[in-house]
């Protein structure tokens, strides 16, 4: 059965509702209802290339599997919360140098267990969890290994390539990190973005974003398994836009708690207070959220990559959550 006709009729009926009320669509079942079986099959090839090249020591078969245009490393180092993210590889390249070095001395015997693919278009993310062992070249001495990896994707020419790898993703956000802010450009930068929400700039919204921007609502939860890929694409949100910014005005309050670059690619985390005022006279929705952004430098700027937003919908000062 294809499930995405349906996607696509509760989007639409849901364009009306602020961009949280969308998260409702995370009843779905995600890999059944998201992920054509042939995209989860091409999907899996491109996991078995990096486990089985690193397990052979073939930097060139890991590599294989990673889009040359634009690939990013990130160490979540053992926590869900965005704040503790940093970046360990800003392109493919970095990766291949690091990649390279770390083969010649050592040997992953690990198995793959992928635990969740949610597909929207071209576009996914993915969940494994990776154990086994560790095998130093010289002296053979096996050493325990475990790691959970958060993967992105994008499908090119009917292959799907990893854009990124957050490394050693932790399961809680419980403690989170206090973050830190390293990169005034970027923060000027999601500055602008929230000032061309309140602006109600068409244009000036679509300008912060990157052509292949992704958009995902992760709910207000750490489980990946409730998040759910909203738009794919630049061109998907401009779209949503035409509608949205008829029917709504936006009052942003944003504070940014996290931002560090490595080359051309920045991890950051903001705290948005988010009014929304209805033009039809509803009464007003406030909603505060956390915002993990991914981001690119572009032509000097810096624009939205993907964002991980844990919207909700937004409730009335009654505490009753209400849809527009």
């Amino acid at each position: 059965m294809n499930l995405y006709p349906l996607r696509n009729h509760l989007l639409s009926l849901l364009k009306s509702t602020c961009p949280a009320a969308l998260g409702l669509l995370l009843l779905l079942p995600i890999e059944s209802a998201f992920a054509a079986t042939a995209e989860t099959i091409l999907i899996r090839q491109s996991l078995e290339k990096d486990r089985s090249g690193r397990r052979r020591g073939d930097a060139e078969l890991v590599l294989s599997a990673y889009d040359e245009d634009r690939f990013v490393a990130y160490d979540a180092a053992g926590s869900a919360d965005g704040r503790a993210w940093s970046i360990l590889h800003d392109s493919r390249e970095s990766m291949e140098q690091a990649l390279k070095a770390d083969l010649e001395t050592r040997r992953y015997d690990i198995q793959r267990d992928v635990v969740l693919i949610s597909v929207w278009k071209d576009k996914a993310f993915v969940t494994t969890l990776d154990s086994g062992a560790v095998i130093d070249a010289g002296t053979g001495a096996r050493q325990p290994y475990a790691e959970s990896l958060l993967w992105t994707f994008r499908k090119l020419d009917e292959e799907w390539l990893v854009t990124g790898v957050i490394i050693a993703l932790g399961d809680t956000d419980a403690g989170p990190a206090a973050g830190t802010v390293q990169a005034d450009d970027v923060v000027e930068s999601l500055m602008d973005h929230a000032q061309q929400w309140n602006d109600g700039s068409h244009s000036g919204i679509t300008g912060t974003l990157s052509e292949e921007a992704v958009i995902t609502d992760s709910y207000f939860s750490s489980n990946p398994a409730k998040w759910l890929i909203m738009f794919s694409d630049r061109e998907e949100i401009d779209e949503w836009l035409d509608d949205r910014l008829t029917a709504v005005e936006y009052d942003i309050e944003r504070t940014v708690l996290h931002a560090v670059v490595k080359g051309d690619e920045a991890v950051a985390v903001t705290q948005d207070r988010v009014t929304a005022s209805f033009t039809s006279g509803t009464e007003p929705l406030t909603q505060e959220s956390l915002t993990t952004w991914f981001l690119t430098r572009s032509g000097g700027s810096w624009v939205v990559a993907w964002s991980w937003s844990k919207a909700k919908p937004f409730r009335s000062a009654d505490g009753a959550t209400t849809l527009h």
